[in-house]
């Protein structure tokens, strides 16, 4: 929408799960030399903790890039509302192991299991990736942890990487938070870094120029405190209206208008109510 406006090749602030606009924060950077330390080790299972939109889905797509080039098998699976049978069927399915859709627990346990069993022999890792497990129902939690059973084998060259919101989930039952072997917690950015994200990724879409003022900086950091997810709706409102505005760059009033547009919008969509002044803004 405003990527011609503002000079850029394509639109920055996108909340996907894309890897090249993966910021490496200290605490990003520290998190992923983590779980690729776990997976050349072999180790059981490691927890990636963080609250919402501090890039933990983000972060497990990096990795699982990464993870391609060397690791023998690897399953990427978002565990929220599955199923013990769906999750179990998706691992098998994603680590080629050719399940059948009729196929019940045993039967996919067995798949599994001989896999696990052929790779050991042959030195070759499994990983396994699955994120928001804390929003998994408790008899798939408690299939997971069966699953970490298997990881605990002797030198079995299994990997089990849980992706969790919170510091302390809620959520999540004690068995799977006894089975990390490593725990790695994502943060908020602090000032600095939340300057240095912005600039990282309107460098990354093209942009030639600052197109935020140091004031409208220091007010993106007060508005989100730092978490990413927040950051990229603030700055894609503030660059739509910006340029609505016919701005030559964004200022911190820019920035506090979209703060404001942002949050009413938070709350008609509670409220499930429509706004004019929305759909003008959207429209533009």
């Amino acid at each position: 929408m405003y990527a011609n406006y503002w000079g850029l090749d394509e639109i920055p602030f996108r909340n996907t799960v894309e890897a090249r606009w993966f910021y490496e924060s200290p605490f990003h950077e520290e998190a992923l030399a983590r779980l690729l330390f776990l997976v050349e080790h072999r180790r059981r299972c490691g927890l990636l903790l963080g609250p919402a939109g501090t890039g933990k889905t983000l972060l497990l797509e990096v990795l699982r890039r990464e993870l391609t080039r060397s690791c023998g098998k690897l399953a990427r699976i978002d565990a929220c509302g599955r199923s013990s049978r769906e999750l179990l069927w998706e691992v098998t399915s994603e680590l080629g192991l050719c399940p059948r859709m009729e196929d019940g627990q045993h039967r996919l346990w067995r798949r599994l299991d001989d896999h696990l069993q052929a790779a050991r022999y042959s030195r070759a890792s499994t990983v396994l990736l699955l994120d928001h497990v804390e929003r998994a129902p408790a008899e798939t939690q408690s299939m997971i942890e069966r699953l970490g059973q298997l990881s605990s084998r002797d030198d079995a060259g299994f990997t089990i990487i849980l992706g969790v919101r919170g510091e302390r989930p809620q959520n999540l039952s004690n068995g799977l938070l006894e089975l990390a072997d490593l725990r790695m917690e994502l943060t908020p950015l602090d000032r600095l870094q939340t300057e240095q994200y912005v600039e990282t990724l309107l460098f990354k879409a093209g942009a030639t120029r600052t197109l935020f003022e140091v004031a409208a900086l220091e007010r993106l950091f007060l508005e989100t405190a730092g978490v990413p997810r927040a950051l990229n709706r603030l700055c894609d409102m503030a660059l739509l209206a910006g340029m609505a505005e016919r701005a030559p760059a964004i200022t911190e009033s820019i920035v506090a208008g979209a703060a404001e547009e942002v949050s009413s919008g938070a709350r008609r969509i509670a409220h499930g109510g429509p706004h004019s002044r929305h759909r003008t803004a959207v429209s533009v």
